[in-house]
Order: structure tokens, then C-alpha cells, then sequence
């Protein structure tokens, strides 16, 4: 009636929690037991290749090859996704330099950028030169963005990485900017989820796995950060990674998360 108040819903989602666990247990539980078929049959292919063998059998060869080397990264992320949901993964912070970043990824992506006449090219702002983070998991971060971009960018483009400092919300924001076709913005919300991809470019590449971003997205998410997408108005895709720059206040070596 006229009386102030409050209504408290509780619900109760014990069975919820039960059934995601046992997803996740199914997850990691197969993606262990694929691993040692996959090894196996890596192994004899390898030894056939060393054989004397017709080009017909080469090509055969060949497809089992990589379709076995795409299993087994899709193996690795799928455990490594069952690993950041368990809290399996702990921070160690420490002080970055994002032009070393930056150089050592060049450095490490050197052929995929040079099987696509790509080229990488940074800047990075006065104040942004050092970030506070897990070294390991900034390169998987940075990594996985940058081979998507290689995958959905023209041949012969640039893939720009950019390290800028918003001082007024002590925030550090990396970037990586592509030429591509951009993303659709229907497809905007979703492309963090896991094996997600956007429909139109499914056939033009098939080389992920539907799983980089939403490892992404969840590495972002244990330094406190936030990642997000976006299209540029020249066209293409941008990526930005913020991390507060208050994570500077911690102890060089700070180990953070599960044990």
C-alpha cells in the first residue's frame, strides 16, 4: 500500500552450480583423455613421413598432420579454460614493459606476418611504457590478439598495437587495431564466448579454434581488468585491454589467486 518496504526473492541454485561443475569436470576429463589418441597419432605420422611414399600419400599425410595439430590446440585451450574456471591459475605481478612486449611478440609472429606480407607497428604514449601484470599470461593475452588480427587482416596491411595512459582513472589501455572487414555488430557481444565466430568469416578461416578470445577474456579478468571490442571508422577491428594502474601499489612478485 502506502508503506515503504522492501521484497527479497531468494533463489535457490545449488543445482545449477552442480551441473556447471559437472560441465566443466566433462571438459577437462575428455581433453585429458584426447590427448594421448592425438599423441599417438602424431607420432606415426611423423614416422611415415620418413618413409618413401607417393605424392598422393604426402597430401594424405599432410591433412592428417594438421588436422591432428588443430586438435591439439584445441585440446590445450579447452584445458586451459577448465584450468581458469577451477581458479587454477594464479598472478604473479610484476612491472611489464610494453615495448618489450610489443618487440617480443613481433619477434615470435615474425612468419605468420610474413606468410601475409603483414606488418606489425607500435607507439606507445609517455606513461604507458610499463604495466603491472603476470608477464606469462600478458604474452598469452597480446598473443592470441594478434594472430586473430593476422587471420581476419588483408594481405599486405598493417596491425597497429597501441599502449596508451588514461590519467584521470589511473588505467592503462592496450590496444591491438586491425584493417580487416571489422565485426559485424550483431556478433559485437558475443565474439568473448567460447567457440563463437563470426558467421560471414567462418569460411575464409578456419584456423582458430573458437576458443583464443575466451581465454582472453578470462586472463583480462584475473589481473581486474576489462576487454573489449569494437569497429573503427576507416574499417576493422579494435581490441582494447585496461588494466588499473593501482596495481602498481603491489609488492614486485605479488602472487594473486588460487592456489
Amino acid at each position: 500500500q502506502d508503506k515503504p518496504g522492501v521484497a527479497v526473492v531468494l533463489h535457490d541454485i545449488t543445482e545449477l552450480r552442480r551441473v556447471e561443475q559437472i560441465r566443466e569436470d566433462f571438459v577437462a576429463n575428455v581433453s585429458h583423455e584426447l590427448r594421448t589418441p592425438l599423441t599417438a597419432i602424431r607420432g606415426s605420422v611423423d614416422a611415415l613421413v620418413e618413409e618413401n611414399i607417393s605424392p598422393a600419400q604426402q597430401r594424405f599425410l599432410d591433412i592428417i598432420a594438421r588436422n591432428t595439430l588443430r586438435m591439439e590446440r584445441l585440446v590445450s585451450d579447452l584445458l586451459r579454460l577448465a584450468r581458469l574456471d577451477a581458479g587454477q591459475e594464479r598472478l604473479q605481478l610484476v612491472p611489464c614493459s610494453t615495448q618489450s612486449l610489443f618487440k617480443s611478440l613481433a619477434c615470435e609472429l615474425t612468419t605468420n606476418l610474413q606468410e601475409r606480407h603483414q606488418q606489425l607497428q607500435w607507439n606507445i604514449d609517455q606513461g604507458a611504457d610499463v604495466v603491472v601484470a603476470d608477464p606469462v599470461k600478458l604474452h598469452d593475452i597480446f598473443r592470441n590478439l594478434i594472430e586473430n588480427a593476422t587471420h581476419y587482416s588483408p594481405d599486405n596491411s598493417t596491425i597497429s598495437l597501441r599502449a596508451a595512459m588514461k590519467r584521470s582513472v589511473d588505467e592503462i589501455v592496450l590496444s591491438v587495431s586491425d584493417r580487416g572487414n571489422g565485426i559485424p555488430e550483431p556478433d559485437l557481444s558475443r565474439i568473448f564466448e567460447r567457440f563463437y565466430r563470426v558467421e560471414q568469416l567462418r569460411s575464409d578461416n578456419t584456423r582458430g579454434t573458437g576458443l583464443g578470445l575466451a581465454i582472453v577474456k578470462h586472463l583480462v579478468g584475473l589481473h581486474g581488468g576489462e576487454v573489449s571490442a569494437m569497429n573503427r571508422p576507416d574499417g576493422g577491428a579494435i581490441f582494447e585491454v585496461t588494466f588499473s594502474d593501482r596495481n602498481g601499489n603491489l609488492k614486485d612478485g605479488a602472487i594473486v589467486g588460487n592456489s
